[in-house]
């Protein structure tokens, strides 16, 4: 196995882009990109062709992210890859998206929405590479998928981190919820709003706020409220700095009581 990956030089400015590489060496792929292959002071585009058309590239992978989407000459290569998936190697050269967070299905290329696209949010992205380059189903892969959806995101407000943290059911009505977060964070606000939109809407009802406990051993606070949770409206907790290593989300049986347990939803390399 070679893979070939296509990527937007400001995706690397704090090497995100080469830790990605990194991780599928360390994983056992080979991986190429140019400024690892390609020599300088030489054409560029007639080099990447080559390394694309190589027999020795089993594989192309693209990393989908804001940048790449607008870059000409990362759907300049797109075009070398599908030139080869379609002509050279009869359809049989995997074609390979790398999705990070923020970009959005409709914003993905159309070669590559009716292609394999990988989202690096899942805790088993090498191996479907790796499933995709020797073009077999990935193997031993169990997920457990809770109830609830769980969406964070972080944004740069001028002065530091903002992290938001969105908790919906996927097909219940939930009253009473309750969330636990480390003590550690520093909660700005939390209330309900429509799923995916990060706004937060309406009174609470029977609002729950300072209650502290432990989760796992480590302290936490408790927030919640009565106000109806859905498939459409989701639970919002605002954090003034980086987003904690795990949440807790529970519910009670009555307007002001505590969960009876709470599911651990874990984040970064928590354990």
């Amino acid at each position: 196995m070679k893979l070939w990956t296509t990527y937007a030089w400001n995706d690397n400015e704090e090497g995100n882009f080469e830790y990605i590489m990194q991780e599928l060496n360390t994983f056992g792929i080979p991986t190429e990109y140019d400024k690892v292959a390609i020599i300088p002071g030489q054409r560029l585009w007639s080099q990447i062709a080559e390394k694309i058309n190589s027999p020795e590239t089993t594989g192309w992978a693209f990393l989908i992210t804001p940048n790449s989407l607008k870059s000409e000459p990362c759907l300049e290569e797109l075009y070398y890859a599908l030139n080869r998936a379609l002509e050279t190697k009869l359809n049989n050269f995997p074609i390979i998206g790398l999705v990070t967070s923020g970009v959005s299905f409709n914003d993905i290329p159309t070669a590559l929405k009716i292609r394999l696209c990988i989202s690096l949010t899942n805790p088993n992205w090498k191996e479907q590479i790796e499933s995709a380059l020797l073009m077999q189903p990935t193997k031993n892969i169990e997920a457990t998928q809770s109830k609830y959806i769980y969406n964070i995101s972080q944004e740069f407000n001028g002065n530091g981190i903002t992290s938001t943290i969105e908790i919906r059911p996927r097909f219940e009505e939930l009253h009473f919820w309750r969330i636990a977060i480390p003590v550690t964070s520093n909660i700005v606000r939390f209330g309900v709003g429509p799923a995916n939109s990060k706004q937060i809407s309406g009174v609470l009802e029977t609002v729950v706020d300072g209650f502290n406990g432990q989760l796992n051993g480590i302290d936490c606070k408790i927030v919640g409220a009565g106000s109806r949770l859905t498939p459409g409206t989701s639970a919002y907790i605002f954090i003034d700095n980086e987003i904690p290593d795990f949440v807790g989300f529970g519910l009670a049986t009555e307007p002001y009581g505590m969960p009876t347990n709470m599911e651990i939803k874990k984040f970064h390399n928590y354990k």
